[in-house]
């Protein structure tokens, strides 16, 4: 029997190892997290590991406060006592932070319908909370994110990034549900101003996509925002009349473009041009109007 337990805490330790793995090469570049997750759904060890796992520990018994949780990242064997119900906790919590997607599918698909509620009480208990509160510390510390202003909470589980573009805000919210991964995220990015509904859509289903089905972090999701919205208003000149990006009344972006000195204007700040000088000419170039709207 001592062993038989060596044995499967050397199998289980591997597989921590691997996670560790997995997580340093998807920080270093996301598509990295979700190549390696095809390749672990692949081999099919997913499916032995968590049911090895399941046949050491018990969820039922353990309240929250007696778990002895280790470091994801490393393993001080001098001070910690390690036994294969401690590591199968371990797996299980680390399997569900680091590839969610593919913990999911194996909740869905291949855990044991006996502890399947178990298994749900489990993740929305102990794992969903921690989880939560260490991706957000993430975010804290991170450099990548420029100037982009994030707010998070581990009690309303939303997760709000805010863009200032002159006077306007967009913002993106990320709201997390208490069994996530088990349940998917919802992302509202209807306070993205000066964007086309068309194009906020694409990027939500983008953030959802991200998080629901391909292993990807929140970080991971602000990041993927933040790139969209700073290819949205790369190379926008400001309007010459209200010398903003941004419509301070509409939110939209310089939309009308003169025919002849093919600068781009507000709608409505060249309607109250006209209206004020009383002439129908560019701002610019003073030539007789002809515009052409364009963009969406």
């Amino acid at each position: 029997e001592e062993q038989s337990e060596t044995l499967i805490s050397s199998y289980l330790l591997e597989w921590l190892l691997c996670l560790d793995f997995l997580d340093a090469a998807g920080s270093s570049d996301m598509r990295n997290r979700s190549h390696i997750g095809s390749y672990i759904k692949l081999t099919g060890a997913l499916k032995h590991v968590l049911n090895l796992a399941l046949c050491y520990t018990d969820l039922d018994n353990r309240k929250e406060k007696e778990r002895k949780w280790v470091k994801c990242t490393a393993i001080d064997v001098g001070k910690i006592d390690f036994n294969v119900s401690d590591l199968s906790m371990l797996v299980l919590f680390r399997t569900v932070e680091s590839i969610p997607t593919l913990f999911k599918s194996w909740w869905e698909e291949d855990c044991p319908r006996a502890v399947q509620s178990t298994i749900s009480k489990f993740v929305e208990n102990v794992v969903a909370p921690e989880t939560l509160r260490r991706e957000l510390d993430r975010i804290k510390i991170t450099s990548s994110l420029g100037e982009l202003s994030v707010t998070g909470s581990c009690v309303s589980r939303e997760v709000m990034a805010t863009y200032v573009q002159d006077e306007s805000k967009l913002s993106v919210i990320i709201r997390i549900p208490k069994q996530f991964p088990l349940r998917n995220v919802e992302v509202d990015c209807q306070k993205t101003l000066g964007v086309s509904e068309k194009r906020w859509r694409h990027w939500s289903l983008q953030i959802m996509l991200m998080l629901n089905s391909q292993d990807g972090s929140i970080l991971d999701a602000l990041l993927l925002w933040k790139q969209n919205v700073d290819k949205e208003f790369e190379g926008v000149e400001p309007c010459p009349v209200c010398y903003s990006v941004l419509c301070v009344k509409t939110h939209a972006m310089p939309n009308l473009e003169c025919n002849t000195c093919h600068n781009r204007f507000h709608r409505s700040c060249l309607y109250k041009w006209f209206g004020s000088s009383g002439k129908s000419q560019c701002v610019l170039c003073q030539q007789p109007w002809s515009g052409t709207k364009v963009g969406s």
